[in-house]
């Protein structure tokens, strides 16, 4: 019973030692529709999205991974000031943040993010993915049917930007 209770209070500190990410203290920001008008009839909902930035410590271990980063290649820099713009919307936040993304009817263009701290800036480039898929045959038919039915998706279907990035956005810093 005692080792239980132990492992049952000791498990949670050690597993809050494997955090690397700062805590978002700050509420969720929702982003501010550029033409209200016309763009809040395509508004299907608002899905969270956590933005972080970082630093690469060691380019040339970097470049050794074939550009990838890991983590223990990584510095989380809080306190950068993004702004995320496409043609749809807006928003200005400090990292580490969540922001309340749409999820639009009809395809959304790509979405900007540049970040900036002091002397440095990142930029990254946020392209929505649909929430769900069409499905067409391996005949000429159904691969005709495949591209009509695309077509017909992109103005009936939801699209999102989280679809791509499910644990969140990293803007790298330099």
């Amino acid at each position: 019973m005692f080792r239980r209770i132990v492992i049952a209070c000791t498990l949670p500190l050690a597993l809050s030692a494997c955090m690397e990410h700062a805590e978002v203290t700050a509420p969720p920001v929702t982003v501010s529709l550029k033409t209200p008008d016309v763009t809040t009839s395509r508004v299907h909902g608002f899905k969270e999205l956590t933005f972080r930035t970082h630093k690469v410590l060691d380019k040339e271990k970097q470049k050794a991974t074939g550009g990838v980063a890991s983590s223990s290649n990584l510095q989380e820099i809080v306190g950068a000031r993004c702004t995320i713009e496409s043609a749809e919307f807006t928003a200005t936040f400090i990292t580490p943040a969540k922001v309340n993304m749409p999820t639009l009817k009809r395809r959304p263009t790509k979405a900007y993010i540049t970040c900036t701290t002091g002397s440095q800036n990142g930029q990254e480039t946020l392209t929505p993915a649909l929430n769900g898929t069409v499905v067409g045959g391996a005949s000429a038919a159904g691969l005709l049917m495949a591209a009509v039915s695309a077509g017909i998706a992109a103005g009936r279907d939801i699209w999102s930007f989280n679809a791509n990035h499910p644990s969140g956005v990293s803007i790298s810093i330099e």
